[in-house]
């Protein structure tokens, strides 16, 4: 509901710009982020969903989601530069 979101609906949480640096990798912290994410969302009265945006070389991050119980939202995927065709943010949705 701010000048940040790109993707959320009214009743939707976003998670937007989450990175792990690549030293950290592979030892739970982007696990920990989305989870607190997510805590934080349910912590939000009326908030009924998470959402978020995700490049779709980002496999890593796929799994995380998926793990924690995203599903994929297709028909919500988005161009965020229409004028360069090969750009495609994949988007997930995790219904709290």
């Amino acid at each position: 509901g701010n000048a940040m979101a790109e993707l959320a609906r009214p009743g939707e949480a976003e998670i937007r710009m989450l990175a792990v640096a690549p030293q950290a990798r592979g030892r739970g912290a982007g696990e920990a982020l989305v989870r607190a994410c997510v805590d934080r969302a349910r912590a939000t009265e009326g908030c009924v969903r998470v959402v978020l945006s995700t490049q779709r070389t980002m496999r890593a991050a796929h799994r995380i989601y998926e793990r924690l119980g995203f599903v994929r939202t297709p028909e919500r995927d988005w161009n965020p530069v229409p004028e360069l065709d090969d750009i495609l943010l994949l988007t997930y949705e995790l219904t709290l």
